[in-house]
């Protein structure tokens, strides 16, 4: 059993100064001012049985990654009944990830 979910627009900053340093009295500070890298799509399946995460960065959110990921996510588990749980995205029911459910009748989503 696969619980798969996505977390979408995760910023991706980076500072544009090192770390100020440190003194004796005082705890690790930054400076406020970073540059934006973009946003990235993190995708999530927890093996419901050991505990293992499987995830993967993806740079948009549609049917065809959330495909990807899911085939990646299954592999490890190929010839055995699988269930998976997720919300009702819509990117879930797409007609590619259909077509590759129907050929594939050990996956099944709840």
């Amino acid at each position: 059993m696969l619980s798969l979910d996505e977390q979408t627009q995760i910023q991706t900053p980076d500072h544009t100064q090192p770390l100020l340093p440190i003194e004796f009295d005082a705890s690790e500070q930054r400076t406020h001012d970073y540059v934006r890298h973009g946003t990235t799509n993190l995708f999530a399946a927890l093996n419901m049985n050991t505990g293992e995460v499987v995830g993967d960065c993806m740079p948009s959110r549609n049917g065809a990654a959330f495909l990807a990921f899911l085939k990646k996510a299954v592999a490890p588990h190929a010839g055995r009944e699988i269930q998976v749980l997720l919300d009702n995205l819509s990117t879930h029911t797409t007609p590619d990830v259909r077509s590759w459910l129907d050929s594939h009748p050990s996956v099944h989503f709840h």
